[in-house]
């Protein structure tokens, strides 16, 4: 088994795309110089080459090319520098150990995530490994790494991998992929992966659970509060902040039913109003199917608010094409990414007025922790007690009555405040 320290392989979408596709006149020195040095035990250029043609082929999509390459890069590595092997060669029984490793890697495989694969080097224009870089990632607590950030302090290094069942479901699929591909080019005439009885064993899905992830009243008055701070301080920046925080919480949103799919772009129209007056936001959801959710008078209030600021009329008119969510520069759209840093600020900007107030730790770190996800848990755990399970379940877009009961029914109904419920927004 070789000693090297595992590097990455593939950069970028584009620069992926501007690579020659037969060789590897225009790939970076050093991914060529890593092969070499792995050759000629294993012939490593010829399986990079290999599962570029893949890549190549199944990734249509940017997303998808992240998520393809991840888990192909993990399984070149493993076998290169875990196994000694091509990956060519490897058994059910590789397969098997390769799954078993995604699910416990070594810790000097785990790293802190990282903004880019590859850095600036010391020639013009040079791209080296990123040596921060690490197959796979541990974020660790979000609690840790944003105090380590609000007091200076360096970010401690992951102690432990925790991986998902859906991660290694993820990493099977990918790879049963990228074999069956091997075997259509006449390649391979086996699928190692096919080969495993009963896969299901290595990603049994584990029960659902919140635990950890909802807002405490105080923690969500403060952020509604601090959104609405920020819209008064700062309406042409912050008007957008207020409305994305109140649709999502009060519309039990995903991040991808408010920034858009390849397909599919929000637009004000998404707001629509039915024959007997009631409102709805029509969006589409997992799968590409639509889904309908119910929209409060309270939320409706907000929504002729943020309109208002745009300089639109109160409530959207049936055919309005004009984009739900602008850019500051006013172009339409926007990305996952830009949603969960605009919500992020608003609990950064929650979490120091509540150090303002002279608030306890206890109080703040569930709010430092949280995430933009945690705004449709939240919600949908306020609302279990005084709403029918069907209602919700429609409302989440969940497939099966029995998902939304076991996660939301069974938690912990939220403390109560003393002026009674937490605040909220309301449902018709």
């Amino acid at each position: 088994m070789t000693e090297f320290a595992p590097q990455p392989l593939f950069d970028t979408y584009a620069r992926f795309l501007a690579l020659s596709p037969n060789s590897l006149v225009f790939e970076n020195r050093f991914v060529v110089r890593f092969l070499n040095k792995l050759e000629p035990e294993i012939p490593a250029k010829s399986d990079y080459l290999h599962t570029r043609d893949f890549l190549r082929d199944y990734a249509g999509w940017e997303t998808t090319y992240k998520a393809y390459r991840i888990q192909v890069e993990r399984l070149l590595l493993w076998g290169w520098l875990k196994k000694g092997s091509s990956v060519l060669k490897l058994t059910r029984e590789d397969a098997e150990a390769f799954l078993a490793f995604c699910r416990e890697p070594d810790m000097e495989w785990v790293g802190q995530a990282v903004r880019r694969r590859f850095i600036a080097g010391e020639e013009p224009g040079e791209l080296v490994p990123n040596p921060q870089w690490r197959p796979y990632e541990s974020l660790g607590s979000k609690a840790a790494r944003k105090l380590a950030d609000e007091t200076g302090m360096p970010r401690q290094a992951p102690e432990h991998y925790k991986v998902t069942a859906s991660s290694l479901k993820q990493a099977f699929t990918i790879c049963c992929s990228f074999y069956d591909f091997l075997v259509r080019q006449n390649t391979l005439l086996d699928n190692p992966f096919r080969a495993i009885e009963e896969p299901g064993r290595f990603f049994e899905k584990r029960a659902p659970s919140i635990e950890g992830k909802v807002l405490g009243p105080l923690q969500w008055a403060f952020v509604i509060e601090t959104a609405e701070w920020m819209a008064h301080q700062d309406a042409e920046r912050h008007e957008r902040t207020l409305f994305v925080v109140v649709v999502l919480f009060s519309l039990y949103l995903r991040i991808s039913e408010l920034a858009g799919r390849p397909d599919w772009h929000p637009t004000m129209q998404a707001f629509q109003q039915d024959e007997g007056g009631a409102w709805w936001y029509v969006t589409v959801g997992k799968g590409g199917k639509e889904r309908r959710i119910s929209v409060g008078s309270e939320l409706l209030g907000y929504l002729k608010r943020y309109r208002m600021s745009r300089n639109l009329t109160p409530l959207p008119q049936p055919g309005e094409n004009v984009p739900l969510l602008l850019k500051l520069d006013g172009r339409g759209g926007l990305t996952d990414r830009q949603i969960r840093n605009i919500v992020q600020k608003c609990f950064d900007s929650a979490v120091k007025r509540m150090q303002a107030e002279g608030r306890g730790e206890r109080e703040i770190s569930s709010l430092r922790a949280a995430s933009t996800y945690w705004l449709r848990h939240t919600s949908a755990s306020y609302d279990a007690p005084l709403r029918p399970l069907r209602s919700l379940q429609v409302d989440l877009g969940h497939a099966k009555a029995s998902t939304t009961h076991d996660i939301y029914y069974h938690s912990v109904e939220p403390e109560l405040t003393p002026t009674g419920r937490p605040r909220r927004l309301k449902r018709r």
